[in-house]
């Protein structure tokens, strides 16, 4: 099983899903990982110890303009969202609730290796430096993108006014930051639609399983179904920002010869893990 995500860390989540994604390792092999900012901060300039995304001010999309508004206590989106929290809590103890549990980690490195089954290759930071570059920096865009829209609602999470245990330690700092829009989920999806854009031929499986990583939240009971919705829309700006960046582009072209290479050396995943995987990936069924 992966780490889990450190209390700390969650406990940045109130000030700035950037710090989280920065602080929690892995952001590249050659960058120390340092928050790069507060909550509502620009993009900053990257430095020999600050990690950085591929967008800039000018073209880091804001989900607080592209993201419906966050429900309230009352809404009938608000109810049906717990409901949904409620009606989930019966997948604890599954293999689907052990997988929300191994998604908690938004490690890029383990972001890399959760796409593995999806393009039949066994991804590793070794085989696969550039994309896991990718991984590292479309992680901060997404976590910006998304931030100030989670400071301006400040919604809290799903099982602070409802019964049901979750998958992680609720008293570990994820009580202390915001839940909507949901940040694995952006730059869960963000994940997979790079991906499916690496390599079209695999891009249902990548974005099925990029959207099971944000539906892992749900099913481990610390995001509403609406805050992972919303971090799948603030994912889509990001990615369609991402194509007027040349250095990202010029990175693509760097992992897709590098899959290549990977696919003809061999290693795929274990065909038996990967058929589990495809059934645990499915869409939730909670409407």
């Amino acid at each position: 099983m992966k780490p889990k995500a450190e209390a700390g860390t969650y406990a940045a989540l109130a000030v700035g899903l950037a710090v989280l994604v920065a602080c929690a390792g892995n952001i590249s092999q050659t960058t120390p990982a340092t928050p790069i900012a507060m909550a509502g901060a620009t993009p900053a300039a990257p430095s020999a110890s600050r990690p950085a995304g591929f967008l800039t001010a000018e073209t880091l999309p804001n989900a607080l303009a592209t993201i419906p508004p966050a429900p309230k206590e009352g809404d009938a989106r608000n109810t049906l969202d717990w409901d949904i929290f409620l009606k989930t809590r019966v997948l604890e103890g599954t293999d689907r609730w052990a997988l929300a549990k191994s998604d908690d980690s938004y490690r890029p490195v383990d972001l890399l290796k959760d796409f593995s089954c999806a393009v039949g290759v066994e991804l590793t930071p070794e085989n696969s430096p550039a994309l896991l570059n990718i991984i590292s920096r479309t992680t901060i865009d997404a976590g910006m993108a998304a931030e100030a829209a989670k400071q301006f609602y400040k919604r809290t999470r799903p099982f602070q006014h409802n019964p049901g245990n979750i998958c992680i330690d609720r008293d570990g700092g994820i009580a202390k930051s915001f839940d909507y829009p949901s940040g694995h989920s952006s730059l869960g999806f963000t994940a997979g639609l790079v991906i499916a854009q690496l390599s079209p031929e695999h891009s249902t499986a990548a974005l099925a399983r990029g959207r099971a990583y944000g539906e892992s939240r749900v099913v481990c009971g610390v995001h509403n179904m609406s805050a992972v919705e919303a971090g799948r829309t603030n994912a889509a700006g990001v990615f369609a920002a991402l194509q007027g960046s040349l250095a990202y582009r010029e990175m693509l072209d760097k992992a897709r010869g590098e899959l290549v290479a990977a696919r003809a050396a061999g290693g795929a995943p274990n065909a038996a893990s990967c058929a589990r995987e495809a059934e645990l990936v499915k869409p939730l069924q909670v409407y």
